[in-house]
């Protein structure tokens, strides 16, 4: 029963991750296309919930892997890790959305 539920977490983030990742690049492109940047890049400090390396290697692969964010350090302790973004919304809002991925990749790995 467990493999199942494992099996269908797996499934769901796919499909967020692949979600968030065409969002990303149509954004992106048409902020592009358009007369006036929308940019407002900026560093965050992300605390993260991950206790495995697996899914710290997972979280910061797909931040890097999504257009307009890459993980630039994680600390020695792993307990933070620097993201640069290139659409800085409020910091609780990006902090809010981080944790959140988090959570689906703590749900797969741990």
């Amino acid at each position: 029963m467990k493999l199942i539920f494992k099996f269908y977490y797996i499934v769901a983030f796919i499909l967020l991750y692949l979600t968030k990742l065409i969002e990303a690049n149509l954004y992106i492109a048409y902020d592009i296309l358009t007369p006036n940047l929308k940019i407002n890049p900026g560093f965050i400090q992300v605390p993260l919930t991950l206790k495995s390396n697996f899914g710290m290697l997972l979280f910061s692969n797909l931040l890097s892997m999504t257009p307009g964010s890459i993980s630039i350090d994680i600390s020695h302790d792993k307990k933070t890790m620097v993201v640069h973004v290139l659409y800085l919304k409020t910091e609780e809002q990006m902090l809010k959305e981080f944790k959140e991925i988090q959570d689906k990749i703590k749900r797969i790995t741990e």
